[in-house]
Parts: structure tokens; sequence; C-alpha cells
């Protein structure tokens, strides 16, 4: 389970440091604090630089460069990526670590690539790499073209160098605000469907509607499957997408959860689209599932509500140190961490005390 972590020039952390998670950690703070971007970082690291991970985070945030881009040719626009958004600067890497945890720190940086040109002169062109590295082993690499983009189709696909694929891969998941495509809960149902995994989803879904007693995926077809729900009393299914947007939601957090089973969970604005009355039992259902999976969950949230919630499902536990609340206070260009323990959100939500 990850406990610490050091962040330098990722987004808006030059120099970041986080001490003494939790199972169930809950990140608040003001807009541009690095809610997100911590979340990110996390992400990064336990999927130890994975393509797949940077292409969904940047498809997320929808950096996509609009000068060079096409709809069949997406170029991803990574100056974002590094603080103070200075690309061409080979010697300011990004580096997310975690000195007690076995996995190697993961470093991003621009390395220069000499090439030199045929020409009357006999010019040196240097051009510009973007490379990842899992501790000192270089993952893969990309070309950056001049506009500081960079594309992942046949031309400039990411070269993957000395790990192979598989040592890449984590058991691990990130839900963006806008949640994720229809493929994905596709698939983590033909894993969860027939098993006692199915059962915790019903119940999710039940903290909405009591009467619900089973859940189908219809259809073969991968993108086009119609989730479909048995209610109490019914004679017909119900489309899910009749229920409203917080049904769909808690099913997300719900398979995401089961899915990731001795993994993490990372949600961004975990209370979307859920009424207040209904998320003491949704964090009530997560801290359970979390502690008999082996799920370590990170989330955000702007919500009052959703704080006192999360207090709430924890004081009902016999042991609360499993969950904690960090909120990110900014100072100029420095983002400091507090910590709140469960015993003293049972002293500041009771009396109002302002922890967001």
């Amino acid at each position: 389970m990850l406990r610490h972590l050091t962040i330098q020039n990722y987004r808006c952390f030059q120099e970041f440091q986080i001490d003494d998670f939790a199972r169930v950690n809950l990140i608040v703070g003001g807009n541009n604090t690095g809610k997100t971007s911590l979340l990110e970082a996390i992400y990064l690291y336990v999927t130890q630089n994975h393509p797949s991970s940077l292409v969904s985070l940047l498809e997320n945030r929808g950096e996509i460069s609009i000068l060079d881009s096409s709809p069949v040719n997406p170029k991803y626009q990574i100056s974002d990526l590094f603080y103070g958004q200075a690309i061409i600067t080979p010697d300011k890497a990004i580096v997310i670590d975690s000195i007690p945890d076995k996995s190697p720190a993961v470093t991003i940086k621009i390395v220069r690539d000499l090439q030199e040109i045929i020409s009357e002169q006999a010019k040196i062109l240097s051009t510009y790499k973007i490379r990842f590295l899992a501790g000192e082993n270089p993952v893969w690499e990309l070309d950056v073209i001049e506009s500081g983009s960079v594309k992942f189709n046949s031309a400039y696909r990411a070269t993957m160098l000395e790990l192979g694929r598989d040592d890449l891969t984590a058991n691990s998941i990130l839900i963006p605000t806008d949640n994720l495509s229809a493929i994905n809960m596709n698939k983590w149902w033909d894993a969860i469907t027939l098993t006692p995994k199915e059962e915790k989803v019903v119940k999710a879904l039940q903290i909405i509607e009591p009467k619900t007693e089973r859940i189908n995926f219809t259809s073969s077809d991968t993108a086009n499957k119609k989730i479909l729900l048995k209610l109490r009393g019914a004679r017909h299914p119900i489309p899910l997408s009749s229920m409203g947007d917080g049904m769909r939601r808690l099913l997300m957090l719900a398979m995401a959860t089961v899915t990731v089973e001795n993994g993490v969970l990372l949600v961004d604005e975990i209370d979307t689209g859920l009424h207040y009355q209904t998320q003491t039992d949704m964090w009530r259902l997560i801290l359970e599932t979390a502690q008999q999976l082996n799920v370590q969950v990170f989330a955000t949230t702007h919500s009052w509500d959703c704080i006192c919630a999360f207090q709430e499902a924890l004081e009902q536990l016999e042991d609360n140190s499993v969950g904690k609340l960090f909120r990110l206070s900014r100072r100029d260009d420095t983002i400091k961490p507090v910590a709140y323990t469960a015993d003293e959100l049972n002293i500041a939500i009771p009396h109002s005390i302002e922890v967001r």
C-alpha cells in the first residue's frame, strides 16, 4: 500500500511531499491546488509510466494540440505536464517517487537527439525526445515535434525500450470527473458477472434504488451493450439510462472498486451526480470493500456534504484509521498538504470547522 509520495516538476508541483496515506484517502482543497494533478501523479507512479496511462491523462484533460491534430491523427500537447510549462528543458525532469515503496521512481524528461544533416554547411540539427523511465531503466520514448506536441501513430509510435509491456501494467483504475467510456464498464462486467463481486455491485445500486435485484449487460457488441436492471415487483427489466446519473455513477464506482482488487482506485470528484443523502452509504460501501479486497482509494471533492458523509462513515467503523482526509493549500507557488485523521474530523465537522 502506498504510504508516501514525492513529486518534482509535475504540473503545479515544483517540490511536493505527502506522507502517511491511509487505505481510503479523501483529498480536498481550493481551485488550482493540485487535487487532480496529485491523482495523476499517483496513477503514473503505480502504473510505472505505462504508455496508456499517459494517453488517458492527456485525453481526460483534453490536452490535444489544436494546430497539429486531426480526428484520425491526434497529437498531444505535453508542455503542461512540466512545472512552468517549459517543455524544451532537458535539465528539468519530472520525478515521482516513494522512497519506502518497492517500486522504482518514475521519471519523465526531455533529451536531445543530435542528428547530422548533410547539406552545404553540414549543420547539426538538434531535435528532442521525451523519455520515460522506471528507476534507471528507460521504458519508452516519443519524438517531440517542433510545436512541442507528440503523437502515437505509426510514424511517432511509443518505442518500448528495456522493459516488457507486461512489466509495466498495474492493477489500477483512474475515474475522471466525466466518467469512463461504456467500453471500460463492459470489460469490468465480463470479469464480475456470476461471481460474489456481483452481489457488491447490486448492493451499491440499492443505495439509490432498494428494489434492485439483478443487473445485466445485453448484446455482444462491446461498445453498445445496454445495462438493464431487474427491480423487485417489476414485470420487465428497466434500462439503467432511465434511472438517472447517480445510478450510473454508483454502478461505476462499485464495479471499479471490486475490479481493482489488490490495487489502486483513483476517483476525481467522487460525489459527482450523487445526492448528499446517498453519500454516507456510498462511503460505507467503499470503505468496506476497500478493506475486504485490499484496495487503496484516492478521491477528490469540493463538497462539504461529501466530507461530512466521509466523516460519518468513518465514525461508524471499529478501526477508523482506515480513512484520512488531506487538504491541499497553496501559498504563492508552494503547495502543502494538511492531514486530518478520523478523530480530528470527528471534532472539526460537528463544529463546522472548515477543512476544505
